[in-house]
């Protein structure tokens, strides 16, 4: 991002288009990401509802996943950091692991129709931005279900489940990615273990699908509103939100926290044609800071105020 800011002066240029900018739009890309926050919170809020615990602890538990997701590799830090905050409320591991889990099969099974939607209908509307472009995004799109994969592989056969993470463990072995297998496999059977401890099991809701669908959305349509807020209008809202929807899949396989490099490049290439030429960095620093370096800002109040409070 600092690369992208320094580059040809861009955030300079933002600094001189912002008070030109609309602001009732760029408020809308603001409310976009506080309505993701508030489906993600209400879900967790319908998971846990036999507890006795308030929404605003709901929302901090919301805040401390989109923190750790943000500064760690994979978005692999959030649900650890949220199962420590429940146990708070003297909520079992097991149980809070086993109700994350269906958070999760939710919000990735919205995630994924969404996407696979995309990829029907809009995809040869941006295949030809770079080579690469499609087998990118199935690749992305695959990533996005390996969850609901391994939540299904799971309820059908535990052991089959515990086979793939042998050799998933080997394959990162021999990638040099992590050093010790056998501590590896012993921390997929623990969690298994909790899972099935936990008697693991899905209570269908319509209403959680409907909040992340409305969450998935929310978050793929903040660069509508800052498009709109550059006084864009020559395009349609869903080819807009269908090429986030092509950023976020071409980015999921980049490790590195908030998949820096990859989102930002992917941007500039997949949205060049929405926006005038000079004014493209500056919309994506700005949609970057709302979709990502907010959850970081807002994630690390929550953080020190529960160090504070000794939450």
């Amino acid at each position: 991002m600092l690369y992208f800011c320094i580059s040809e002066n861009n955030f300079g240029q933002l600094i001189r288009i912002f008070p030109k900018l609309n602001l009732v739009y760029f408020v809308l890309a603001l409310i976009a990401m506080i309505i993701y926050w508030l489906c993600d919170s209400v879900v967790l809020f319908r998971i846990f509802r036999d507890k006795l615990i308030s929404f605003t602890n709901f929302f901090r538990i919301t805040m401390l996943g989109q923190f750790y997701n943000s500064i760690t590799p994979f978005n692999s830090g959030g649900q650890p950091a949220q199962v420590m905050y429940l146990t708070k409320f003297k909520i079992q591991a097991g149980e809070a692991i086993s109700k994350l889990a269906q958070k999760i099969f939710v919000y990735q099974i919205c995630s994924t129709t969404v996407s696979s939607l995309s990829i029907m209908f809009f995809s040869n509307q941006f295949k030809n931005k770079f080579s690469g472009f499609t087998f990118l995004t199935i690749l992305g799109l695959a990533f996005q279900c390996s969850g609901i994969f391994l939540i299904v592989l799971f309820y059908l056969n535990k052991k089959k489940l515990m086979n793939l993470s042998l050799k998933l463990g080997n394959l990162l072995y021999k990638m040099h990615i992590i050093k010790n297998t056998k501590l590896f496999n012993q921390k997929i059977e623990k969690h298994m273990e909790f899972l099935q401890d936990e008697n693991f099991s899905f209570d269908f809701d319509i209403w959680m699908f409907i909040y992340s669908f409305v969450q998935n959305i929310a978050f793929y349509s903040v660069p509508f509103f800052i498009a709109k807020s550059f006084g864009l209008s020559s395009f349609p809202v869903f080819s807009m939100i269908a090429a986030q929807i092509f950023i976020t899949l071409i980015s999921s396989a980049n490790p590195l926290p908030g998949a820096a490099g990859t989102t930002e490049g992917s941007f500039l290439l997949i949205l060049s044609d929405f926006f005038v030429g000079h004014e493209i960095a500056p919309a994506m620093i700005l949609c970057r800071l709302i979709s990502y370096y907010l959850n970081i800002a807002v994630g690390s109040i929550v953080v020190f105020l529960k160090k504070s409070s000794n939450i």
